[in-house]
């Protein structure tokens, strides 16, 4: 279940990509989901409801890549520049 999500989310972040600041919004939500599965992730494993070692690189890997979309996103435009860019 979880890769069908994965794999439908990375198709839109590849179409994302051609247009960044267009798309800041999809690429920071996919940063913040990735933190969000880590740390459920980290909590199951840790109460020993699902297995460690497996899991625990998972856990990594999506937080590296959550911090590498961060870090990669474009910066926020304000209101003002957004507006004054349309017109």
């Amino acid at each position: 279940m979880m890769l069908s999500l994965y794999v439908t989310l990375g198709i839109f972040l590849l179409l994302a990509a051609r247009d960044p600041s267009v798309n800041r919004s999809l690429i920071v939500f996919t940063a913040w989901s990735s933190f969000a599965h880590a740390a459920l992730m980290a909590a199951q494993a840790f109460r020993n409801v699902i297995p460690r070692g497996g899991e625990l690189v998972g856990v990594v890997a999506l937080v590296i890549i959550g911090v590498a979309l961060i870090a990669l996103a474009p910066a926020k435009q304000s209101v003002e520049r957004v507006s004054a860019a349309i017109v």
